[in-house]
């Protein structure tokens, strides 16, 4: 039962961050203490929405956790380890798209790249 409620507790405060995300009118960071400017970001709304679909995605795999150490502690095991290892790979590859998709600068560097091809 512990393990249930430490999963639970785990997800309740990812899916929380992930609503966080989607009320937010100002664009959210990813990284601790790190701050985005409005100009920073091409559609602050999109913005935020794909952050809140990155960590309300991440907190599944803790309420999958949860609900499989119901069935088998072991299995839940395997659950919470694969979402603290491959889970927060998936959270750095999901931010690196989102920047790569809604910073200025990015988008700029590939637009201007794709140019100089062209030319």
């Amino acid at each position: 039962m512990l393990s249930v409620f430490i999963n639970w507790v785990c997800a309740t405060i990812f899916s929380l961050i992930g609503f966080a995300c989607y009320k937010s009118r100002r664009p959210v960071g990813f990284w601790s203490g790190q701050s985005v400017r409005k100009d920073e970001v091409v559609d602050v709304r999109k913005y935020n929405i794909a952050n809140s679909v990155l960590w309300s995605g991440y907190s599944v795999i803790y309420w999958i956790a949860g609900f499989a150490s119901f069935v088998d502690e072991g299995l839940g095991m395997i659950f919470t380890i694969f979402g603290c290892t491959a889970g927060i790979v998936y959270l750095i590859l999901g931010y690196h798209w989102i920047k790569k998709r809604f910073f200025v600068s990015y988008r700029d560097k590939y637009i201007a790249g794709k140019l100089n091809d062209y030319k």
